[in-house]
């Protein structure tokens, strides 16, 4: 851990504690965002913003007054995947009790779930934007659905299951927290590494010197972007009800 690190990891877990949230909890949060900014290869400011801002969110969240103990409290964790496979997995998880509470900066689902009482969670994402995002979002404020959060042209709608099915949206057991983080289709990663390669290359002057070389970098990188392309307006016309 770098010294500006533990200086913001310090900061947080001593404005946490003065907002009165336990010091375990507080100690338990600021490692999991440790760990997690590690992971990720970010400073911690970076990822989750001014430490004064992130403490108002986390004791929000908790509850000034929480006392903490064994067991107690929300899990937390955060996950990303490409817009193809995203609708799919808010379903699977909301039905595991994961509550996506924002995205962050970078368009990352923050979760979170109640150890005690965990309850299972309906999304939809819709493609909208301006003034029509507005009156989408009054609308569908009457059926119970919660904006929270927006990326690019997609706004994600929240609802609790309780709020159709009652009691039965309750979990007895649910799954252990994934413990992947990253859901990427694996032929944008192939696309993506070949453009860094092609670029890193392009730079240093090497690899693209013949004209082979330079046509097949340019049709891989055209094929990529056309099919990048394609799965991006398809995913932009899908739509969850």
């Amino acid at each position: 851990m770098t010294g500006k690190t533990t200086a913001y990891a310090e900061r947080l877990s001593a404005l946490l504690r003065e907002r009165g949230m336990a010091p375990a909890r507080a100690e338990e949060l600021v490692a999991e965002l440790t760990a997690y900014a590690a992971e990720a290869g970010s400073p911690l400011e970076e990822e989750f913003g001014p430490a004064g801002e992130l403490a108002d969110q986390l004791t929000r969240r908790e509850g000034a007054d929480a006392v903490d103990g064994p067991g107690d409290g929300p899990d937390t964790w955060v996950w990303t995947a490409d817009a193809l496979q995203e609708v799919e997995l808010l379903a699977r998880f909301g039905g595991q009790g994961w509550e996506a509470d924002r995205l962050d900066r970078l368009g990352r689902f923050v979760c979170r779930r109640d150890r005690q009482t965990p309850l299972r969670w309906s999304y939809r994402r819709e493609t909208t934007g301006g003034r029509h995002r507005e009156q989408l979002t009054a609308r569908l404020a009457t059926e119970g659905w919660e904006l929270f959060g927006t990326w690019g042209p997609f706004a994600y709608f929240k609802r609790p299951e309780a709020a159709v099915t009652g009691p039965a949206a309750q979990l007895s057991a649910p799954p252990a927290p994934p413990r992947r983080r990253v859901y990427f289709a694996p032929w944008i990663l192939v696309t993506l590494a070949a453009a860094v390669a092609t670029v890193l290359l392009a730079g240093s002057g090497v690899g693209l010197t013949d004209g082979a070389s330079l046509a097949g970098a340019l049709v891989g990188l055209t094929a990529g972007g056309l099919l990048g392309a394609w799965a991006w307006r398809s995913a932009a016309r899908r739509h969850t009800g």
